[in-house]
């Protein structure tokens, strides 16, 4: 049961991503106050035709238990980013690398029987603003990531440790999320939700604006609160440069309650040990996220997310941080 429970906290970190198309509820931009000397900052997407960039996307995964290291592993690879097409509400993005499925955001637990992934090009939309829409080639993505739970299932099988069917009923809940548009999208290709993410909003250079989000829960259930503040650190107009902040709380009991439904949905629902453990349990995931962009022509230089769980289950406490760099090359 602790090793699944492992599991699902890992998971914090990669089921429960931002909300996209995120976009700042309306009341707040009449907070965004401008003045003469200090216009605000617009994040407007100028790209042409033909435009390209490479990008190296790097991640680090650390896990502490009692105060002690456990793990620590990184991985890196290079992406190009390119505008196919261009009109006057859209633009067609090719979005390519070659990696291997470190990049599709899956616990360590899982990737050690994963097969290398031949999948290296994703094309997508964005609005004439350069928010984000939606990707055109998903479903082939879908299928690409169904051989890998099936080689999963095989390579687990075949070490006899768990039932396949008992494997099946586990992986089942997070399988099917890998096989719709919106799992995808928001899971698969987290960093593209990163690099769209300041887009069509135009920030005040002195204001902080709070809110509350919600996060869509992509097992099915209710949506997890979280509490945002955006605030712009540094800016350099004569460059069209600036920082863009970003620190986000999850809400304790909407955290608690989706781990208490992944549980169920992988069959354990009537599991007393688990539910002692989850009660007993004290959940903080906190989210700091830096966006470093040349909002004029719309590009980052770097952006850095960094997602920190902390969890407390009676004297045993462990802490997973997930962090992701975006550099242009």
């Amino acid at each position: 049961m602790k090793y699944l429970f492992t599991i699902c906290l890992i998971l914090l970190s990669t089921i429960l991503t931002f909300a996209q198309n995120d976009t700042i509820p309306a009341e707040h931009f009449e907070e965004i106050i401008t003045t003469d000397s200090l216009p605000g900052i617009p994040f407007v997407a100028y790209w042409a035709v033909g435009d390209s960039y490479d990008f190296k996307v790097s991640k680090i995964k650390k896990r502490w238990k009692e105060g002690v290291l456990t793990k620590n592993d990184s991985s890196s690879y290079v992406c190009n980013f390119t505008v196919l097409d261009s009109t006057e509400t859209s633009y067609r993005i090719k979005w390519s690398y070659k990696s291997s499925l470190d990049n599709f955001q899956l616990p360590s637990l899982l990737l050690k029987k994963m097969p290398e992934s031949t999948l290296t090009e994703i094309i997508y939309q964005t609005t004439e603003l350069g928010e984000f829409v939606s990707i055109e080639n998903w479903e082939e993505i879908a299928a690409e990531m169904k051989s890998t739970f099936d080689a999963l299932l095989e390579g687990l099988t075949e070490e006899g440790d768990v039932p396949r069917k008992e494997l099946e009923k586990s992986l089942k809940p997070f399988m099917e999320i890998y096989q719709t548009k919106q799992g995808i999208e928001s899971m698969v290709l987290k960093e593209l939700q990163q690099f769209h993410f300041p887009f069509g909003v135009e920030f005040s250079p002195v204001d902080t604006i709070y809110y509350e989000d919600e996060l869509p829960n992509m097992m099915g259930g209710d949506p997890i609160r979280s509490d945002v503040a955006l605030y712009i650190d540094a800016v350099d107009y004569d460059n069209g440069f600036c920082i863009l902040e970003e620190r986000r709380s999850l809400n304790k009991e909407d955290t608690r309650k989706f781990l208490t439904d992944v549980f169920r949905k992988m069959g354990f629902g009537e599991d007393e040990e688990m539910a002692e453990i989850l009660d007993a349990a004290k959940f903080d995931v906190n989210d700091t996220n830096t966006y470093e962009y040349y909002y004029y022509p719309g590009v980052p230089l770097k952006i850095t997310c960094k997602r920190e769980t902390n969890m407390k289950t009676g004297t045993e406490g462990q802490i997973a941080i997930e962090l992701t760099e975006i550099e242009l090359q």
